[in-house]
């Protein structure tokens, strides 16, 4: 492994992660990108050996931002960085392209376990993430209100959670107001949440941001 881009909006984050791999890897080359723009603006100038991505960069939600770096580089191996293990946005993340997620509060020698994985080509959950998502599949079926929703609408149920106003919603996803607008009344109806108060409340209880 040579080149690895680092995804973190936090400098100290993104400095523990660059001395990590420095002490796991002999001559490992190491750029940081702080928001969504320059990731996708890094991706074209080198062959990436893997991009560890937080999920929670500023800008594009997580999903759109996976949907951009796909259509630039479907190639790249892709860690993602989470403080949430909510089953459903493992699966949201994994979908949308994601080789791995593992969950910042785990060891080093875990995240290098996850790194050798994914750049091996292989796909990679934690022990008791991978355990939590088969317990969730082999439980009867019963939908809580946001997995109702189509990848687009948690993305923005995401951000309305986040405090993000329905104008900024539109210019980071390259919406117009009235389709997120749009979207938003589709939210309300499949949740029953019917502010953006009890959107954050809901999230931040059911672990879906940090």
């Amino acid at each position: 492994m040579r080149h690895v881009l680092i995804a973190d909006d936090h400098e100290v984050t993104r400095r523990g992660v660059r001395q990590l791999l420095h002490e796991g890897f002999e001559g490992v080359e190491v750029v940081e990108a702080a928001d969504g723009e320059a990731v996708v603006a890094a991706l074209p100038t080198r062959r990436w050996d893997l991009l560890l991505l937080d999920i929670m960069m500023p800008g594009r939600g997580i999903l759109d931002l996976l949907a951009r770096i796909r259509a630039v580089d479907a190639a790249v191996p892709v860690l993602v960085l989470t403080a949430a293990v909510e089953i459903e946005y493992v699966f949201q993340t994994m979908k949308a392209g994601a080789n791995g997620l593992i969950h910042k509060h785990r060891a080093s020698d875990d995240l290098l376990e996850a790194i050798a994985k994914v750049v091996g080509g292989g796909t990679y959950l934690h022990a008791d993430t991978a355990a939590e998502v088969a317990s969730s599949l082999r439980q009867e079926p019963r939908a809580r209100p946001h997995e109702r929703l189509s990848s687009r609408e948690f993305e923005i149920f995401r951000l309305i959670a986040l405090g993000r106003a329905i104008k900024e919603i539109a210019s980071d996803l390259d919406l117009s107001d009235k389709t997120v607008a749009t979207y938003l009344a589709r939210i309300r109806e499949k949740t029953g949440l019917t502010s953006h108060v009890e959107i954050a409340r809901y999230s931040m209880q059911n672990g879906l941001v940090d």
